[in-house]
């Protein structure tokens, strides 16, 4: 009985000293051991859900569509921080939790099998109670800096994402900022749009990005769905790639966004030589650059198309194709000074017809956009003019002779500029007189010589259009005159005249050319 008490003491001694010198040294060993082996596997799982480590599992990327969706989604894939690093959080935390999971029962296993299956009097139970309390308490300690590290990393991750967020809206400023420094504004040379930003096709499938500036789908470059990298600025390079009319999906002038813009419209009644002298004027402007050292480049196919057709028009039998009723698409070109800046100008060419009813010439939203108006006045439809010509003169040009007076065209004009709220009295007017190599013999007789002051005196006194010339100086902030002829020489020449009235208009955009 005395040698089981003693025994009992001596046990209890025992455990005590175990509990209280060794075991606190093993309990602290296995929390770290147990803590240590969570975090590595937290990092292993982590590594392999980013596609890291021999054994990589990382989360399949969303696939975008081929094309632009109804929905608003674009043929790219998303910037890494606008839904794909969220994506990989959620994937790394699936792959981590069974992990810690699975090594947690695994140790609590090995620890119950090796110190607590040889029944009530075994005395292995005093090491498994320790190393179950060191168990417990490298759990909560590997948890913890577990959680620590998960918040730093999205702490990280939203901090990376309000830069990026605060990148993008910095160059969308810096951009729009660069834009209006330098006066452009990009226009719309079909439905006459103006002030937005372009659609453009990939470089490598052709497929259409509605938006590629700085956003979801990338700060600097974009991916395309087929693998092209675009960039998302003009300042970056996105002038280089095909554009397109954001509302309408027309193509739009090459190299758009790098120039200001010039909106020209040139009106007139039906037949008062609008399109030939459109023509003259783009040969002008090629004469006066090749001679000062500018450079004049045709902005789109289809200028390029119209300005060959038209001068070969022109050369071969002297006369040139009607302009259609339709809204007519603007003829575009650059023109580039040897010094100063570049620009882009739009050359508007509306049938005449439109000038005949006022429903139809608010279709001409494009007027609304122009601070130069070129109004082409057909002298041999001013009665007064035609009176004096003799019958045979009289057949000769009837089928050349403009449909309208210049005054009613002007006034119907006038009239639905300032109902569409263009402030006139800010713009100027350029008044062509054409024809002159048709009228030449009334201008002997009437001595009409060279000069803007002698044009307007017969205008007023002799062609009785007074009236005219008031409400022009009335309605605009400055009005000039010209009187031309847009007949071509033998060699393809335009006459001085042609070029005296491209050299002011030019001039009046800033651009100034010496001939």
């Amino acid at each position: 009985m005395m040698g089981s008490l003693i025994l009992l003491i001596i046990a209890i001694w025992l455990a005590f000293f175990f509990f209280t010198v060794p075991g606190p040294f093993i309990a602290g060993a296995a929390a770290l051991y147990v803590a240590g082996a969570l975090v590595v596997a937290y990092f292993q799982e982590f590594g392999r859900a980013m596609g890291l480590g021999p054994n990589p599992a990382a989360a399949t990327p969303e696939q975008p569509p081929p094309r632009r969706t109804e929905d608003g989604k674009e043929p790219a894939y998303r910037q890494y921080l606008f839904g794909q690093a969220r994506h990989d959080l959620r994937h790394a935390h699936g792959l981590v939790w069974p992990r810690l999971a699975a090594l947690g029962r695994n140790h609590r296993r090995w620890v119950k099998n090796t110190f607590f299956g040889y029944g009530a009097m075994d005395w292995h139970w005093p090491v498994g109670v320790v190393l179950m309390v060191g168990l417990f308490a490298g759990t909560i300690l590997g948890l913890a800096v577990i959680s620590l590290v998960a918040t730093a990393q999205g702490v990280v991750l939203l901090a990376v994402f309000l830069l990026a967020f605060l990148g993008i809206y910095l160059l969308r400023g810096i951009d729009t900022v660069l834009l209006w420094i330098r006066g452009v504004r990009i226009t719309c040379p079909s439905c006459y749009r103006r002030g937005f930003y372009p659609s453009y096709e990939c470089r490598n499938c052709t497929v259409r990005h509605h938006d590629v500036r700085p956003g979801r789908y990338g700060v600097v470059r974009r991916v395309c769905a087929c693998g092209e990298r675009l960039p998302t600025l003009l300042l970056l390079g996105s002038h280089r790639m095909n554009a397109f009319c954001a509302h309408c999906e027309a193509p739009l002038a090459e190299s758009v966004g790098t120039a200001a813009e010039v909106v020209l419209p040139v009106f007139g009644a039906a037949g008062a030589g609008k399109t030939r002298l459109m023509i003259v004027i783009m040969m002008a402007v090629e004469a006066i650059a090749g001679r000062s050292g500018a450079t004049l480049t045709l902005a789109d196919e289809d200028t390029r198309k119209w300005d060959a057709q038209a001068r070969r028009e022109l050369i071969r039998s002297d006369k040139v194709a009607k302009t259609g009723i339709r809204l007519p698409r603007a003829y575009s070109l650059y023109v580039e000074p040897r010094r100063g800046g570049r620009r882009l100008i739009h050359v508007f060419d509306p049938a005449g017809e439109y000038f005949n009813e006022s429903e139809r010439l608010q279709e001409l939203q494009f007027l609304t956009l122009a601070r130069t108006f070129l109004f082409v006045v057909d002298p041999l439809s001013v009665d007064a003019l035609w009176a004096r010509l003799d019958r045979a003169d009289q057949n000769r040009y009837s089928g050349v002779r403009a449909r309208r007076e210049p005054e009613f065209v002007f006034a119907q004009t006038v009239q639905n500029l300032e109902a569409m709220g263009v402030r006139t009295k800010k713009a100027r007017l350029v008044v062509v007189v054409s024809k002159r190599d048709l009228v030449s013999r009334i201008l002997i007789e009437d001595g009409v010589e060279d000069g803007e002051e002698a044009l307007v005196r017969w205008l007023d006194e002799n062609l009785h259009q007074g009236n005219m010339l008031r409400s022009m100086r009335h309605a605009f902030g400055e009005v000039q005159f010209f009187l031309t002829t847009s007949i071509i020489s033998d060699d393809s020449r335009v006459d001085d005249s042609i070029e005296k009235l491209t050299s002011w208009t030019l001039a009046r955009q800033g651009l100034r050319l010496s001939g």
